[in-house]
């Protein structure tokens, strides 16, 4: 059986076809997140990677809280920067959310990300914890 993902904590663009992600029997599929903040339609300029991180996140955790689990519960995430200087920024942050054993993990340079002035998006897939 599949079902939504969402949460009432996490907000996104109401003209997109998005959702928080995908629940499947004990595994979540937690679409890629991004800083968005729907007061301005976007991601502040003055946002910087660390910030960006910090929101995402905890917009995981929000969303894996909505099916009882938490970041301990993430095996694998994919890490989108638009600038691979941020690395060490986002780096930071991110390894505050994780603990051991670390979630596999891949961190690309992309060109671009979907919402303007995004730095960062975090895809997150994660298998309860006893399955």
């Amino acid at each position: 059986m599949r079902k939504t993902l969402s949460s009432p904590e996490v907000r996104k663009p109401a003209r997109a076809a998005l959702t928080g992600g995908v629940v499947a029997g004990d595994q979540v599929f937690v679409s890629g997140q991004m800083a968005y903040d729907p007061e301005i339609d976007g991601i502040p300029a003055d946002m910087d990677a660390a910030a960006q991180t910090k929101v995402i996140m905890d917009n995981i955790g929000h969303l894996l809280a909505s099916e009882g689990m938490d970041h301990g519960d993430i095996v694998k995430v994919t890490i989108f920067l638009t600038d691979l200087s941020d690395l060490r920024a986002m780096n930071e942050v991110y390894s505050s959310y994780v603990s051991e054993p670390y979630p596999a993990r891949s961190t690309v340079e992309v060109s671009g990300l979907a919402i303007p002035n995004g730095r960062v998006e975090i895809e997150a897939h994660a298998i309860r914890r006893g399955s």
